[in-house]
């Protein structure tokens, strides 16, 4: 075996993974075309649990913009996302997903058959990983017309005490 074969061997389960994801996708084209099931997109940090409890079908934005980079589409959109008013150096996963929205393009279609992202009823998300997800999340809200809800994480807590509980849960 070379050593081209064995750098550029793919996993075994690359093809699972592939199927696995092209499901997840086609229920989300299929819920949003038909309006058969509510969609929520959510951040990473969630509450996807409470969102799937609930009944919905959850997208993760997030991913769209790890896949435009991963196929190294990412660089086609940022700009278009500048021209928004979107800094240069805001996180390149929001600005290449809306700057693939502006341009009516997405990386499904080639990898999954799904020709367009599925249509929120409601986007949720928690910037507690990052607080560029609000921007972002309202800007979805603002082109669908569709409510937002934000969980708002303060930063560098010690203990927790009831003015940061309330805060969160309100």
């Amino acid at each position: 075996m070379s050593d081209d074969q064995i750098l550029f061997r793919p996993l075994r389960a690359t093809e699972k993974l592939r199927s696995v994801m092209g499901q997840y996708y086609t229920e989300l084209d299929e819920a949003s075309s038909t309006k058969s099931r509510k969609i929520a997109w959510c951040t990473s940090q969630g509450p996807v649990e409470l969102l799937r409890a609930m009944g919905f079908l959850v997208y993760f934005p997030e991913n769209h913009g790890a896949l435009l980079g991963a196929t190294r589409r990412a660089m086609d959109f940022i700009g278009l996302a500048n021209a928004e008013g979107y800094s240069p150096d805001v996180c390149s996963y929001l600005t290449s997903d809306i700057g693939a929205f502006l341009a009516a393009k997405t990386p499904l279609k080639e990898a999954y058959g799904v020709s367009s992202l599925p249509v929120p009823d409601v986007l949720v998300y928690n910037n507690n990983q990052c607080r560029d997800v609000q921007e972002w999340f309202e800007f979805y809200s603002s082109r669908y017309s569709v409510p937002i809800f934000g969980i708002r994480t303060p930063r560098g807590v010690g203990e927790a005490g009831n003015d940061i509980i309330d805060s969160v849960a309100g």
